[in-house]
């Protein structure tokens, strides 16, 4: 007997899945098949959620963003002084390792020996979700006067893609990138 279920919810199956087909057998490995095959369902159903593994991929890509950018917001304070604000991408790196735990699937998909793309990826992504959020934060401590750098929104751009450098870069250990990237920020606006 065929079970029918909501759109979304075959969509998370199908997504959830995936990600599961992927952190076992890497991008190359994986297959619309082989998906189909972990769910026991159609190859025809994949496909009419996603119309191509790249599809599923970015939206793996998509889920995994939406958990890192709201463990970051939920540890931002936009009216806060900005050194407080600095000191909260501490609480943000704690909170996203506990939100990794909690889907070994994802994390196993983003943090495996062989995707280094997918996680350069994800991390581009959530680089571009954050900014506006980070320009905000420095637009609103300059008009306080907290900081007098000229371009606070600029100032943005280059400090958090600076960031990536150090979130990507492989010796570094945990204490080593968030002191590096405190000291960056400090650095940059003037403090």
């Amino acid at each position: 007997m065929r079970t029918v279920k909501e759109p979304d919810v075959r969509r998370g199956e199908i997504l959830d899945g995936a990600i599961r087909v992927f952190a076992e057998k890497g991008y190359d490995g994986a297959t619309i098949s082989t998906i189909a095959r972990e769910l026991k369902i159609s190859q025809g159903l994949c496909y009419r959620y996603f119309p191509s593994k790249e599809d599923i991929y970015n939206a793996a890509i998509e889920k995994y963003a939406d958990i890192i950018v709201g463990e970051f917001l939920a540890c931002r304070n936009a009216d806060s002084h900005i050194t407080a604000q600095l000191d909260g991408i501490a609480q943000s790196f704690e909170r996203l390792k506990y939100a990794e735990g909690r889907d070994e699937s994802l994390y196993a998909l983003f943090h495996s020996r062989n995707s280094e793309r997918l996680h350069n990826e994800l991390m581009l992504k959530v680089a571009a979700r954050i900014l506006p959020y980070i320009q905000q934060s420095l637009v609103i401590a300059k008009e306080k006067g907290e900081i007098t750098v000229e371009s606070p929104e600029n100032i943005a751009i280059l400090g958090l893609y600076g960031q990536l450098g150090v979130f990507l870069a492989p010796d570094l250990s945990d204490d080593d990138r968030y002191a590096t990237i405190r000291t960056g920020w400090t650095r940059l606006l003037g403090l």
